[in-house]
């Protein structure tokens, strides 16, 4: 099991990931650093235990949005499946848009 070492808030870390997936845990950990800062910027110096919390908060409900939107998309798949295709569609476009959002940051940061 490969070990990766990371940098959040200008803090070092060994943390170990599955065999291939350094890149991604990489690009993760940009993006959580990337949060941090944001929140050290908005609120100073909180400290670290604080920022962390606050910032897994923050990404805890960007995933429940997600997990909310995909929800209510499998359950309009029940119904489209009974003749309601144009709501289904919205659905699936809004959810794209907001997985490409969240995309995006986690690439940029």
């Amino acid at each position: 099991m490969p070990t990766l070492d990371i940098t959040i808030h200008n803090r070092p870390y060994s943390v170990q990931c599955g065999e291939g997936e350094e890149l991604r845990l990489k690009r993760l950990a940009s993006y959580v650093d990337a949060r941090v800062r944001e929140q050290a910027a908005a609120h100073g110096q909180i400290g670290d235990p604080r920022l962390l919390v606050l910032t897994s908060l923050l990404i805890a409900d960007e995933l429940d949005d997600a997990l909310s939107e995909i929800k209510r998309l499998q359950a309009g798949g029940a119904k489209a499946s009974a003749g309601d295709d144009s709501g289904t569609a919205a659905m699936i476009e809004r959810l794209a848009d907001r997985l490409e959002q969240l995309a995006a940051a986690v690439e940029t940061a």
